[in-house]
């Protein structure tokens, strides 16, 4: 059986002030009447009492109350329309990604960074994620469900993808293939990675989104200085070494990620610069976009039972606009 119930039901206790609002009116009004008595100036009209006319405002307030806790009663399912975008993030898993210039170290980083912007989307809004190192992998679809996606997320490491390398243009590509043909208006692809672009493979991948009306926005982790790599061998932390047995230095190359966001019209960010690169990106840059409507659904609620209040508020409050004081006013 349904019920009443109050959208703003945290509020009811103001009722309770209600017979002190009266007193308080009452004691004025009567105050007033005596005055005027005192001074020999009271009403030959009929005039509403103090007890009637401080009972009367006292009511009004108690309806405007009972409206503003907008009270609801009887299911109804209404149709809803989502609108928003569509977020692929291009996530760096190669062992580059594994130095700790950017505490705790890079991916470790960018996790986080992705986990801080999900709150940020609206209901309408789908997010999903690439990993890549040499080769690339559909990790995450596009979904709404952000408490899945971070839970997917979460289990992203080095070793996700085993192929080794740092190629940009096959996680572009498959950012590409995961893009609805008929709504690039409304994708944005956000490629995360140190950018060691050294064949320009990502620049050339860039060019093809930019034709097919995609953009582009790169977030550089890591420093121009570098880093060397640590990894764990045999249970102890050492720094990674190529096959000539000198230790690696990885560094961020934020030249070749500019040029790639710039060919689609993106814009390129150094993580080490901004405390959530990604909450800024969508607050300045993502949000004002124009959104795209998703194919409406349907949702149960309450219907919306204010009119019954408003009704009798509205006629008691032209009864004492009229009448409050007397017939002749």
């Amino acid at each position: 059986m349904s019920e009443v119930v109050f959208t703003r039901g945290e509020l009811w206790p103001l009722l309770l002030a209600l017979p002190v609002v009266w007193a308080l009116l009452y004691l004025l009004f009567d105050r007033g009447r005596q005055a005027l008595r005192r001074y020999g100036a009271a009403p030959t009209g009929r005039v509403s009492t103090p007890f009637r006319r401080s009972l009367s405002l006292t009511t009004l307030l108690g309806l405007g109350l009972l409206c503003w806790l907008d009270p609801r009663w009887g299911d109804e399912v209404v149709t809803v329309e989502r609108r928003g975008l569509d977020l692929i993030f291009c996530l760096d898993t190669s062992r580059s990604m594994l130095a700790r210039d950017l505490p705790p170290m890079r991916l470790e980083r960018a996790r986080r960074d992705i986990l801080a912007v999900l709150p940020q989307l609206e209901r309408g809004d789908r997010a999903g994620l690439v990993v890549f190192a040499g080769e690339a992998r559909l990790w995450i679809p596009l979904t709404h469900d952000m408490a899945s996606f971070a839970g997917l997320l979460a289990e992203v490491d080095t070793d996700i993808v085993r192929t080794g390398g740092t190629d940009l243009g096959k996680a572009l590509r498959r950012a590409l293939e995961l893009a609805d043909p008929d709504d690039v208006n409304t994708t944005v692809v956000v490629l995360m990675t140190d950018g060691e672009d050294l064949a320009g493979k990502g620049q050339q991948a860039a060019l093809e989104l930019e034709a097919e009306g995609l953009t582009v926005y790169t977030v550089g982790y890591g420093s121009a200085l570098g880093s060397k790599i640590t990894v764990e061998v045999a249970g102890q932390e050492q720094f990674l070494k190529d096959r000539q047995g000198n230790e690696v230095v990885s560094r961020m190359d934020p030249e070749s990620l500019r040029r790639v966001a710039e060919v689609t019209g993106g814009e390129f960010v150094r993580a080490e610069s901004v405390a959530l690169p990604l909450v800024e990106l969508h607050d300045k840059r993502l949000r004002p976009m124009q959104k795209r409507a998703y194919d409406a659904g349907e949702e149960s609620g309450k219907r919306a039972r204010y009119q019954w209040v408003l009704l009798p508020l509205m006629v008691l409050l032209l009864w004492e606009v009229a009448f409050a004081h007397g017939r002749h006013r």
